[in-house]
């Protein structure tokens, strides 16, 4: 009888440690971590790994270390795309490899304010409820890309607090941290033509395009986490729309 690989051996141990909550209030270790515990090379344990994702019982994020799969989720498996974006948007959705030239991301305001009717029905709450609106926009070499407003519930900003307070946020990262696992978002993109400021802001005319993408996150047991409004020209500097994903199911 052939013998088993070693990392589904490891793979075996990671899984009992997994279901028995282990690591229900802290990550996976890293690879590194991994390796040196059983003595084995960094592939070897990233295999491990990506074993327990392909069994749906852990997400992995590159860059980040794998967390468990919420238990009514398991089963479910997690598309390579969606582990990539949601690594993107904890690093503040912009990565080096997706521009050219100096990016930098200003914060432009922080501020309470009323939902307006589509904040209100992504974050499930009345037109006219209390939450926080962060404006920020994103310069390639001092020109402007893109424009982005984040709204969040006021349960979410009393659980991560740095929401509110911080100059610069990574919010899937805090939101975790705030015992949220990020799973889903309903996306909506259209193209459309700019507004007045918008025109001001990218330095296009009237006539110009731009493209308009507004989603809403959720965690594991559906609630809401934030909606978000991203605003580019259609032409000139580009900076990807990719978010994290639902879970597909195995069939």
């Amino acid at each position: 009888m052939p013998k088993k690989p070693e990392y589904l051996s490891i793979a075996d141990t990671l899984r009992a440690e997994v279901l028995a909550g282990d690591y229900d209030a802290a990550p996976l270790p890293g690879n590194g971590d991994i390796a040196g515990r059983f003595d084995v090379n960094m592939k070897t344990a990233g295999r491990a790994v990506q074993q327990l994702v392909a069994e749906g019982l852990v997400i992995a994020r590159p860059g980040l270390r794998a967390v468990p799969t919420p238990p009514e989720l398991r089963g479910t498996r997690w598309p390579m795309n969606g582990r990539y974006a949601r690594a993107r948007a904890a690093r503040g959705l912009v990565f080096a490899g997706d521009v050219s030239g100096n990016v930098r991301k200003d914060t432009i305001s922080r501020e309470w304010a009323n939902a307006p009717l589509p904040i209100a029905h992504l974050l499930g709450i009345k037109e006219g409820a209390r939450i926080l609106r962060r404006n920020s926009r994103t310069f390639i070499d001092d020109i402007a890309t893109e424009d982005t407003i984040l709204f969040f519930p006021e349960a979410i900003v009393k659980a991560a607090p740095e929401l509110e307070t911080a100059d610069r946020i990574q919010v899937v990262a805090l939101i975790e941290d705030a015992g949220h696992t990020v799973t889903r978002t309903a996306n909506e993109i259209r193209a459309r033509h700019a507004t007045t400021s918008e025109q001001e802001l990218f330095g296009i005319d009237a006539s110009s395009i731009v493209i308009e993408h507004i989603h809403g996150t959720y965690g594991a047991t559906g609630e809401p986490l934030e909606a978000v409004i991203n605003v580019r020209p259609a032409q000139g500097g580009v900076i990807t729309f990719d978010t994290y994903e639902a879970p597909l199911d195995n069939e």
